[in-house]
């Protein structure tokens, strides 16, 4: 019962700071969220809605590295703090080793792993799919049109505005401009002294009807003769816009990241039958030059025995000549052949290219999940290593070996899409680099008595005094 209260007491500990590092954590991927995506929703004119609806999905791929990332500072924070507190001298006093004191939270560790692996192979390839889909239709989307006075307004695709003054209230427009790009180069220009400007959501208009104005244009750019200048007193000039509205669409097509384990082992399965039916098509290919020159060749060994048979020296420059044409006519079915093959090795690669995607895709799902378990192991022996002073150099070693986790993960995922390493390699090796690690660092935890002299090793103060 003791012991029981004792891994409630310890599991207490950690949810504050897990809260706390979480939040933080959540904070600064929010601010980054802001800082890409802020200008794309104020150009487009995005809604509301709809831009809170942007930000939900992308939280999907924000928790997945999220929550394994708070682990660690959860834990230096709360063995820290059991440290700082004589809580863990006291633990070991009463006979209850540093294994035993990890167990609860690494049996949480395994908790938050499950669920992980769960949010990664069905919720988050959801939110991928969705949020990929929403990106999609808001680039479809034209630019909320900004026209200022006296300023070049060129959001609208093929024409240039020039407006001197005008009220947005009224719509009432003075001193237009409006420069109507052709393909040779020659715009056609319409001026205006004033009228009035208005969009037309039925029709998808944006009208301009302007009052005392001039059109110039020049339908052959090479012929200044063909020069026309056009004044009128009243003209309606309509220009097709696109559509200003979020039109929502519904995409089949799935990636890497917006499919579950399901899937692409589904889609494995089907690549490697695409490469069978590869090599049967090269098979054949290779196959069909041999063919060929077996077909040329019999004939003519018969009829060399022929030949020699009868007329020894007769019609011997006319098969030399069928001779000659016969081995041209091979070399060129043995190139068209290798062309051939060339070409379907190029595929053949391309789909094998494929296959790592998918699985280091598979694989990250777990290992991802997997390292909340790692950032335990590593985080309660630093704490305890860390002594009474050191808590606060420790969160920052948690960061370091976060980024360092990061870059491995990143760079394995890269290295195994170009086929240089092993999909399951590239995306365990920082597991097992860090598992290494943290086996290390339990051992000195636990047959250490002394605290790493973080003055030591301070290496700031070190080249201070070298200086």
């Amino acid at each position: 019962m003791k012991i029981r209260t004792i891994d409630k007491y310890i599991l207490r500990n950690h949810i504050t700071p897990y809260l706390f590092g979480f939040s933080i954590i959540t904070f600064i991927f929010i601010m980054d969220f802001l800082y890409r995506y802020l200008d794309l929703f104020i150009g487009k004119g995005i809604a509301f809605l709809v831009a809170m609806e942007f930000f939900i999905l992308s939280l999907g791929h924000m928790f997945a590295l999220i929550i394994p990332m708070s682990v660690m500072p959860a834990t230096l924070m709360a063995f820290g703090q059991l440290t700082s507190d004589n809580e863990i001298t006291a633990m070991k006093s009463s006979g209850i080793s540093l294994y035993r004191i990890i167990i609860p939270v690494l049996l949480a560790s395994l908790v938050l792993t499950g669920g992980l692996v769960y949010f990664n192979n069905y919720i988050l390839p959801e939110s991928n799919h969705k949020l990929l889909g929403l990106i999609i239709d808001i680039g479809k989307m034209k630019p909320t049109m900004k026209i200022k006075e006296n300023i070049f307004c060129e959001s609208i695709e093929g024409y240039t505005l020039l407006i001197q003054h005008k009220n947005d209230k009224t719509g009432v427009i003075k001193g237009v401009q409006i420069f109507q790009l052709a393909k040779d180069g020659i715009p056609v220009i319409t001026i205006a002294e004033k009228g009035k400007m208005k969009y037309v959501k039925k029709e998808n208009l944006l009208q301009f009807k302007l009052e005392n104005g001039e059109i110039h244009e020049m339908p052959n750019p090479d012929d200044i003769s063909t020069y026309r200048k056009t004044h009128f007193e009243h003209y309606t000039l309509n220009i097709q816009d696109s559509d200003r509205d979020l039109n929502r669409t519904k995409r089949s097509h799935r990636s890497d990241r917006e499919m579950n384990i399901a899937m692409m082992k589904a889609r494995i399965k089907e690549i490697n039958t695409e490469i069978g039916r590869i090599l049967e098509r090269m098979h054949k290919t290779a196959l069909t030059p041999i063919e060929e020159t077996f077909s040329r060749a019999l004939p003519q060994i018969f009829d060399s025995t022929a030949t020699t048979s009868s007329k020894p020296t007769k019609d011997l420059k006319l098969h030399l000549e069928i001779d000659i044409k016969r081995r041209a006519q091979t070399i060129t079915s043995i190139k068209k052949a290798l062309g051939k093959m060339g070409n379907e090795i190029k595929v053949m690669e391309a789909k094998r290219r494929q296959i790592s995607r998918y699985k280091v895709e598979i694989h990250k799902k777990y290992s991802i999940a997997f390292s909340c378990i790692i950032f335990v192991l590593i985080g309660a022996p630093l704490a305890l290593l860390s002594g009474k002073k050191g808590i606060t150099i420790a969160v920052g070693f948690s960061i370091l070996f976060f980024v360092i986790y990061y870059i491995f993960l990143i760079g394995g995922e890269k290295l195994a899409d170009r086929q240089y390493v092993a999909p399951w390699l590239a995306m365990w090796l920082p597991n097992i680099l860090f598992s290494t690690v943290s086996i290390g660092l339990i051992y000195i935890a636990v047959h250490e008595n002394k605290t790493i002299n973080w003055e030591k090793i301070n290496l700031l103060k070190y080249w201070r005094k070298k200086g």
